[in-house]
């Protein structure tokens, strides 16, 4: 499957990579796959228990890891003529920047064409996922099976983390809180229960606060002005998600 780019998109198969892969066995030691889906499958769509569902809740501003505003650069590697490239590096420095939230590693790809030897953005502005995972099992030993396994090997109580290979970056994935919520099942009516548990997670995000920028050194005479009659080419927008 390729790699979704886009705000949610990402991480939202992210999460389904995340949860996707776990078997269980039953009392005739046969093996079961666990379904993922996005939301409770409803109408055609095929559920075979047990099975996950995941919904994204809330998109907050996550306002207590926003910096002020400051301005974030990447080296190209081609500084200008008789320039020494040491004094164009950002290498080890905390305003460098190489990827793209949700669409590139490599922020370089989005500008192709573009010969400035340097790319530059306003910070990213950071924001929290709220997701709600649940999953839903006929049998108490298979509820016990994905609880613990959940608990322990996919979303545990400290250094979670979903990988997002788009850009390339870890995200924070905080276990929130967790409850029981068993219910009966509509179609066998209502006479057994479905086993029921639900997490809230929180991921970590990042939304583009402006567009990229292209950066490039501009000759100046004796007088001080821009050579050649120029006066405002040191900048290059670009609209990087059109």
């Amino acid at each position: 499957m390729a790699n979704r780019t886009g705000f949610l998109l990402a991480e939202d198969q992210a999460l389904k990579v995340k949860f996707s892969g776990i078997q269980l066995s039953d009392d005739r030691d046969t093996t079961r796959d666990v379904q993922v889906f996005f939301r409770y499958p409803e109408g055609e769509t095929e559920k075979k228990y047990p099975f996950i569902t995941l919904e994204l809740m809330d998109v907050n501003h996550a306002s207590v890891r926003q910096h002020s505003d400051s301005t974030i650069y990447s080296f190209r590697g081609t500084p200008p003529t008789g320039q020494a490239s040491g004094h164009y590096s950002t290498d080890g420095k905390a305003s460098t920047f190489t990827y793209w939230p949700d669409h590139t590693d490599d922020v370089s790809t989005l500008a192709s064409g573009v010969t400035t030897p340097f790319l530059s953005a306003r910070e990213h502005v950071p924001v929290d996922l709220l997701y709600q995972v649940a999953t839903f099992t006929r049998s108490a030993i298979h509820d016990r099976y994905l609880h613990a396994h959940i608990l322990t090997k996919v979303a545990p109580f400290r250094r979670g983390y979903l990988d997002v290979p788009v850009d390339d970056t870890s995200r924070h994935m905080d276990l929130l809180e967790w409850r029981s919520a068993d219910m009966l099942d509509e179609e066998a009516g209502f006479k057994k229960r479905i086993f029921r548990k639900i997490y809230t997670l929180s991921v970590t995000s990042e939304i583009p606060a402006t567009s990229l920028v292209g950066l490039y050194q501009v000759d100046r005479g004796e007088d001080g002005y821009a050579s050649g009659g120029t006066t405002f080419k040191d900048k290059l927008t670009l609209d990087v998600l059109a």
